[in-house]
C-alpha cells in the first residue's frame, strides 16, 4: 500500500523540480535581456538566442539522442515543421522581439509581472477553446484581480482608488501593451505543444525543432532590421556576448527539454503554473544584481496578480 504513495510522491517532486527550473531559467531572461541591450539591438538578441538554443538542444539530441520517444507515433519529425514554425513565431520570436523592444523603456521586474499574466489568457482561451470547460465565478474574480493589478503596476506609485490619474512614475503605455501581447501568444503555444508535438516527438526532438522553426523566422527579421552588411564598426562588450550566450543555452534553449516534459507529464493547467513563479524569480533577480527598487506599488501589483492567478488556476 505504501509504495504507490511513495510513486506518486516522487512523481509530484519531479513535477514541482522541472516547473521551478523553468520559472529560474525564464525569470532570469529579463536581467540577460538588460545586459545584452547595451551592445544588441533587440532582433539581434532574438535571432541569436534561438540560434544558439537551436544549436544547443541539437548537440544535445545528436550526442544523447531521444530516451523517451512515444510509441507509434502519428507522424514524423519533418511531418511536424509547420507546427515548429507557428510555435516558433508565437512563443519564441515574435515575444523575444516584443520583450527586448520593452524592456529598453521598463524594468525588468515590471516586466517579468506582466508576463506572470499568461495564465489570465490562458484561463480565457480554455474556457472558449477546449470543449467542457466554463468561466466559474472563482475565475472570473481571478481575472478581474488580475487586470487590477496591472493597472496599479502601469499606474506606478498611485493606489488603487488614483488609477486613472497620470504619476511621474508611470509606465510607458506602448511597451506594457508589447509585453501583454507577447504574454498572449504563450497559451496559443501551450495547446499546440501538447495537442500536436506531444502524441509525436519526445521532449528533445520537439524542443530542437520549435528552435528550428524560431531561427528561420529570427534570422531573416534581424537581417531586415539590422542590415548587417552595412554596419562599418561593431564592438559588443564581453558582459554583452555573456548575457546573449546565457539567453541562448538556458532561456531559450535547455528550459524547452524541461518546458515540454513537464507539460507531457503533468498537462497544461500545472505547467501553466511556471508563469506563477516567473515574475518572482525575474522581480528578485533585478532588484538583487540590477540595482533595481522593490516599491510599494510593485509589492501590491506582485501579491495581487499572484492571487489572482491562484483563483484562475482553482478547479472551483
Amino acid at each position: 500500500m505504501n509504495r504507490p504513495t511513495s510513486q506518486f510522491s516522487s512523481f509530484t517532486m519531479v513535477n514541482y523540480l522541472l516547473l521551478l527550473g523553468c520559472g529560474l531559467m525564464w525569470g532570469s531572461l529579463y536581467f540577460f535581456n538588460k545586459i545584452a541591450l547595451e551592445s544588441f539591438s533587440t532582433s539581434m538578441i532574438a535571432a541569436g538566442g534561438t540560434s544558439i538554443g537551436a544549436l544547443t538542444l541539437t548537440l544535445i539530441f545528436v550526442i544523447q539522442g531521444e530516451r523517451t520517444q512515444p510509441v507509434n507515433p502519428p507522424r514524423s519529425f519533418w511531418q511536424c515543421f509547420p507546427d515548429f514554425i507557428l510555435i516558433g513565431l508565437l512563443e519564441l520570436t515574435i515575444p523575444c522581439l516584443l520583450i527586448a523592444w520593452a524592456e529598453e523603456k521598463l524594468p525588468s521586474s515590471a516586466t517579468a509581472i506582466l508576463i506572470g499574466t499568461v495564465p489570465l489568457f490562458a484561463t480565457i482561451m480554455e474556457a472558449i477553446f477546449v470543449k467542457g470547460s466554463t468561466l466559474s465565478a472563482t475565475k472570473i474574480s481571478g481575472i478581474i484581480l488580475g487586470f487590477l493589478g496591472i493597472m496599479i503596476l502601469a499606474r506606478g506609485d498611485s493606489s488603487p482608488l488614483d488609477l486613472f490619474k497620470a504619476t511621474k512614475t508611470s509606465l510607458p503605455l506602448i511597451p506594457v501593451l508589447a509585453v501583454l501581447a507577447a504574454a498572449l501568444c504563450y497559451p496559443f503555444t501551450l495547446l499546440l505543444i501538447k495537442l500536436r508535438l506531444g502524441p509525436c516527438l519526445g521532449p528533445v526532438h520537439a524542443a530542437q525543432g520549435i528552435l528550428i522553426g524560431a531561427v528561420l523566422s529570427a534570422v531573416p527579421i534581424m537581417l531586415l532590421i539590422t542590415k548587417p552588411w552595412s554596419i562599418t564598426s561593431f564592438h559588443p562588450l564581453p558582459s554583452a556576448w555573456l548575457a546573449l550566450i546565457m539567453i541562448g543555452v538556458f532561456c531559450e534553449g535547455l528550459v524547452y527539454i524541461l518546458y515540454i516534459r513537464l507539460i507531457n507529464r503533468a498537462g497544461l493547467s500545472f505547467a501553466s503554473t511556471c508563469n506563477y513563479l516567473t515574475p518572482l524569480f525575474g522581480s528578485f533577480i533585478g532588484i538583487a544584481f540590477a540595482g533595481e527598487k522593490m516599491t510599494l506599488a510593485l509589492m501590491e501589483a506582485l501579491l495581487l496578480i499572484l492571487f489572482s492567478l491562484w483563483l484562475s488556476g482553482r478547479k472551483v
